[in-house]
């Protein structure tokens, strides 16, 4: 019997195992790619899209949206969708969106920083300008009631001091709107301070504003007295004063007693 080469043996035996070895990683692929593609086909979720590209500051209604099903995958966990877009509406965004990209709520700023939600229907937020003494250091908060007073010097050179708004509500101070106090910057933490007026107020403060000084006193939380104050001048209150009674000119006798 003629004798077989070994080395025809191994290459045989090679060309075998390479043949399973190939056989078995395109099975183990196409099983892993049908898996994969099973797996995006079926786990799909509904999201809010939006219906075109949208920019900063644009405020999101329910026409500006549409209904996508997006693989789970491509899903940012705080995504808007079907069952939470209602409580969302009205929002402005804060970055940019595209054309039927899933729209997440980090995208839209939250509803405590839209600052106009906080002011009563018809009425205004003013912001005025405040050092520590009219910030009674810095201890006013957002949520505070405030009165205001007028300094103003008449021609006379008398000061006259009346009252000016009473019972106004602070919106905020500096940039807060909550009602921890702000502490920034220094001791003071703010130098401005919103207060919630109607439009009528608005006009007279910003008038006294210019026409002299203003003074803001701290009320006590739940006092909405009114104060009934009728202005003051320095005269009148000087004149008001008690005085030292004035000793009489020459001498004094005293006259009585025995003699």
């Amino acid at each position: 019997m003629p004798t077989i080469n070994r080395n025809f043996i191994y290459l045989a035996v090679a060309l075998v195992l390479g043949l399973v070895a190939a056989f078995a990683a395109v099975s183990y692929i196409r099983k892993e790619v049908d898996l994969r593609t099973a797996d995006l086909s079926t786990q799909m979720t509904a999201v809010a899209v939006p219906k075109g590209d949208m920019e900063v500051g644009a405020v999101i209604y329910e026409a500006d949206l549409a209904v996508r099903e997006v693989p789970v995958d491509y899903v940012p966990a705080d995504a808007v969708t079907p069952e939470n877009y209602a409580s969302l509406m009205g929002r402005m965004l804060r970055a940019p969106v595209r054309e039927g990209v899933p729209l997440s709520a980090a995208s839209l700023v939250p509803l405590y920083d839209q600052f106009s939600r906080v002011i009563n229907e018809g009425n205004v937020g003013y912001t005025l300008q405040v050092d520590e003494t009219n910030s009674i250091s810095g201890m006013v908060t957002p949520g505070d009631h405030v009165d205001i007073l007028l300094s103003t010097e008449q021609e006379s050179g008398n000061t006259r001091v009346m009252p000016l708004l009473e019972d106004i509500t602070v919106l905020a101070t500096g940039t807060r709107v909550g009602e921890e106090l702000a502490n920034d910057d220094g001791d003071l933490g703010y130098s401005t301070m919103t207060l919630e007026l109607q439009p009528k107020q608005a006009e007279k403060l910003t008038v006294a504003d210019k026409a002299g000084t203003l003074r803001v006193l701290l009320r006590q939380r739940e006092d909405a007295t009114a104060f009934q104050l009728d202005g003051l001048t320095e005269r009148e209150l000087l004149q008001g004063a008690p005085t030292r009674q004035r000793r009489s000119q020459g001498v004094q006798f005293i006259i009585g007693g025995e003699g």
